[in-house]
């Protein structure tokens, strides 16, 4: 009868883990996925989109240094400089309530010697109010494309 109760205490505890890798899989899916939504939304100037996914209290660390705020972001996004922000090769590290994303970006700009770079970055996110909101993105490596 122990042996029964005992597989049955691990068979319990393997579906919930399995369950629970499962979830955390569709959550870094899902955050992959919005993290790319939220660059279209920068290039399509869609503040009102944006204006849920970011956080009161983003902080953006550029890599020229400069740190801006949401709304001096939300400013730079509504000048309508960008053409295109790509995500490549982007991992997802979830705890509860936070989540870690490491990636790669391509950005094309409308003009300038610096209209086309590439950059890796960390963006943090948050589950505020059952929504993943951004609340950082830290540009660790940027590149300007020769042209």
């Amino acid at each position: 009868m122990k042996k029964i109760i005992a597989i049955l205490i691990a068979g319990i505890s393997l579906t919930g883990q399995l369950q629970a890798q499962g979830f955390a899989g569709n959550d870094s899916s899902m955050l992959i996925t919005l993290n790319q939504q939220i660059d279209d939304y920068v290039v399509q100037q869609n503040t009102t989109a944006l204006d849920k996914l970011y956080a009161e209290d983003f902080i953006f660390s550029h890599g020229s240094g400069r740190i801006e705020g949401r709304k001096g972001w939300f400013g730079s996004v509504a000048k309508g400089n960008f053409l295109l922000r790509r995500h490549d090769s982007v991992t997802v590290e979830l705890h509860p309530g936070i989540a870690i994303l490491r990636g790669k970006l391509s950005v094309q700009k409308k003009t300038g010697k610096d209209s086309k770079y590439h950059l890796k970055y960390v963006r943090v996110f948050a589950l505020r109010n059952k929504q993943w909101q951004l609340i950082s993105h830290v540009t660790v490596w940027e590149q300007q494309e020769a042209g």
